[in-house]
């Protein structure tokens, strides 16, 4: 197919955001694939004009890689994502991520077609033959939303502090209510509190629960400080009779790269952490030594691969561990591969399906995997389609094998009034506890401490 050129209009805009802020240079804008039945459908419409157009109008690219008929007018759907873009304020950003990602998805798409017998399984989208076109208004209403929110972002850098994380939590058995992950009436009926002391120069987030034999509860989450811009992994105790916290959050945990996402998993009596460590290029294993305050490393799972949040899953057979990885320069929010073994510690295969949720509105993990009352299997996975962690979205995992995956979504969960998302869920005894995103007041007095949400 011939490449497409910017319309006049658009290339005047990407020529100004190059000036400004030094945007990608004019990216391959030829949508080619090393197969000739093979071609990208963009929310729908083929022609690169569709992604352009979506990327203007500041919505979320759904590239699907199809087989197509000879007609053209239908497609097998070989590969496709929902592609998160980290800031939709920028089409040049936008364009070169989406294009990226659609490369990976021609190499799949590829792959998968050679490795099927026949197309029969594979899912069939129809294709509309007319052809989206941009035109002058939408090239202006795009740069008129861009100038304005940047001329009002700058008071708002003064005043406010966005994507400020803090941890809220709710005593009452919550887990226990059978019609919890049915729909999120449960949880907006729940009473909530931002209770940990936490200073404005730090966030705390992603929060993970354990109660020991005695049934005292403990809390490691995310603590991360503005001023280093370095996670590390903070710890406090739970009061199983007043079901609150004891005393100041203490650092248990800190390397020189980044920490976050405390995973807590049992074997052989023994208690290990696997925090995300994808800053190094590594997942690793800590142990406790003694449980809770001190933590020794045990070994690294795998090596040079940037992997975020990892989750172990035990279903009495084999072991799972899901994660997000980073295959391109783009964000790692949308893409959840999982992977085998026989033990926690390896040696993992990867699943053949990887990545087995290309999608942003679901694919990066929000907590533990979990059965709930009525013994379904959850996932907490984050939303991440309006921005990072914005809401989370409970999906019910209905196959699990070694070389399928499945789910459904059951509900999601937005972030309560004047807060801007919800990012990792757990739950241990009657302690639940959930991460809320907001804009912090820079100049106001903290009042988040026993704030009923």
């Amino acid at each position: 197919m011939k490449a497409a050129l910017f319309p006049p209009a658009l290339k005047l805009w990407v020529r100004f955001e190059q000036w400004l802020y030094g945007a990608p240079g004019d990216p391959d804008l030829d949508d080619h694939a090393s197969h000739s039945a093979l071609a990208a459908v963009y929310n729908g419409t083929r022609g690169v004009p569709a992604l352009w157009k979506t990327l203007l109008a500041r919505q979320t690219p759904h590239v699907q890689i199809v087989w197509l008929s000879a007609d053209g007018t239908e497609g097998h759907v070989l590969a496709e994502s929902h592609i998160a873009i980290p800031n939709r304020l920028f089409f040049c950003d936008s364009l070169a991520i989406a294009l990226q990602r659609q490369r990976l998805l021609y190499d799949r798409a590829n792959r998968r077609r050679a490795e099927a017998a026949c197309l029969t399984a594979v899912p069939i989208v129809q294709i509309p033959t007319r052809a989206e076109a941009v035109t002058f208004i939408d090239v202006v209403r795009f740069a008129l939303r861009h100038l304005l929110q940047k001329i009002l972002s700058q008071p708002q850098k003064w005043l406010l502090r966005r994507g400020h994380w803090a941890i809220a939590f709710n005593n009452e058995g919550l887990s226990r209510n059978a019609e919890l992950f049915s729909d999120a009436s449960a949880i907006d009926d729940a009473k909530w509190w931002l209770k940990i002391p936490c200073p404005k120069d730090r966030f705390y987030a992603d929060p993970f629960l354990w109660s020991d034999e005695d049934g005292h509860g403990h809390l490691f989450f995310e603590d991360l400080p503005y001023r280093t811009g370095r996670g590390v992994i903070s710890y406090v105790a739970l009061d199983p009779d007043t079901k609150t916290w004891c005393g100041p959050p203490r650092v248990v945990l800190e390397r020189p790269y980044h920490l976050s996402y405390p995973f807590l998993f049992e074997h052989n009596a023994q208690i290990f952490m696997i925090p995300e460590t994808s800053g190094n290029r590594t997942i690793e294993v800590y142990r406790a030594a003694p449980f809770p305050t001190t933590w020794a490393f045990h070994m690294t799972l795998m090596e040079d691969i940037v992997a975020a949040d990892a989750t172990l899953y035990c279903d009495g057979a084999r072991w799972w561990l899901f994660a997000s990885v980073k295959q391109d320069s783009g964000p790692n929010w949308d893409e959840l591969s999982i992977f085998f073994a026989d033990s926690p510690f390896g040696p993992w295969t990867a699943h053949p399906a990887n990545p087995v949720i290309s999608d942003c509105r679901r694919a990066r993990m929000g907590g533990n995997v979990f059965r709930d009352m009525q013994s379904r299997l959850i996932r907490p996975a984050q939303n991440c389609e309006e921005s990072y962690g914005a809401a989370l979205l409970f999906c019910e995992i209905t196959e699990l094998t070694t070389t399928t995956y499945a789910e459904r979504p059951l509900f999601i969960k937005h972030p309560p009034a004047r807060r801007s998302g919800l990012h990792t869920w757990n739950s241990v005894g009657d302690f639940s506890v959930v991460d809320i995103k907001m804009d912090l007041n820079r100049w106001a007095r903290d009042r988040l401490i026993g704030t009923r949400l």
